[in-house]
């Protein structure tokens, strides 16, 4: 079983008092930690009625609260409270610590190849069009709202019911591009991460499109998300792989490959 992770610990981050190092490290470990998600959620919540002079958030009885958390928050808090020309102060301060924290886990964390990473959202709808079918139809729905999990759900229910069908190379490529974009985490908007279990479902969606047309657009376009989704996970010479067939079928991707293999190139030497 995974150690838990300690509240006093998420209170030190949110509050800035890790080390980049450690930092990085928790993060690892919450987004993991569905109980540790939701606790850091609750503390930045938490520090956000803080900042309010009118949030009654803090004004709970002692009796009626439970979690260590929450007490060890309203301590804080309230010890703040207790010393108003102090709180602006040491509120900006702890904004720029945290942030300050943030800002060296990117730089230290960071994936060099994310700038390669980017999908077009268009890469749904080009191999279908015009397909006469519900779960497609509601699939691309789901996808134009952002609810990727409901669109996945969708494209999965297809192929479980018509894993033979026509279509089902289009389907496969379609699970596998929504996959690469849903994969994508982002902490307080500074720091990206992706969600490897959901990387690993997209490459093996794209491996079965690939083994199962002789479509050269889609093959050209499998094989370039693949490459894509290696990249997010850090493999810049299977993704170079990838990009070197791209490049040898000619097609509409050919000269992007070429210049995605050079820069790769540049980055890792």
């Amino acid at each position: 079983m995974a150690k838990r992770i300690r509240s006093s610990t998420i209170i030190d981050f949110a509050h800035g008092r890790l080390t980049p190092a450690e930092s990085l490290g928790l993060l690892e470990s919450i987004e993991k930690d569905a109980r540790a998600s939701k606790e850091l959620d609750l503390v930045v919540d938490l520090m956000n009625e803080a900042a309010d002079p009118h949030s009654g958030i803090f004004r709970i009885p002692v009796a009626q609260e439970t979690s260590f958390l929450c007490r060890t928050m309203r301590s804080i808090v309230e010890n703040v409270r207790s010393h108003p020309i102090l709180y602006p102060a040491g509120a900006f301060g702890s904004l720029v610590a945290a942030l300050g924290v943030l800002a060296c886990i990117n730089l230290i964390s960071g994936n060099r190849l994310d700038e390669l990473t980017g999908i077009d959202r268009t890469a749904f709808s080009w191999n279908a069009r015009g397909a006469d079918n519900s779960d497609i139809a509601g699939a691309y729905e789901f996808f134009t709202h952002a609810e990727y999990a409901k669109s996945l759900s969708l494209l999965d229910r297809h192929l479980r019911l018509q894993p033979d069908d026509d279509l089902a190379p289009f389907v496969h490529y379609t699970a596998g591009a929504v996959c690469l974009i849903a994969s994508k985490r982002y902490y307080f908007a500074l720091v990206q991460t992706y969600d490897v279990p959901l990387i690993s479902e997209a490459l093996q969606h794209l491996s079965s499109a690939i083994g199962r047309s002789t479509n050269r657009r889609l093959l050209e376009e499998s094989r370039f998300l693949r490459a894509k989704g290696l990249l997010m996970i850090n493999k810049p010479r299977e993704a170079a792989a990838e990009l070197d067939t791209v490049r040898s079928l000619n097609g509409p991707r050919s000269d992007e490959a070429m210049q995605m293999i050079e820069r790769i190139h540049a980055i890792n030497p």
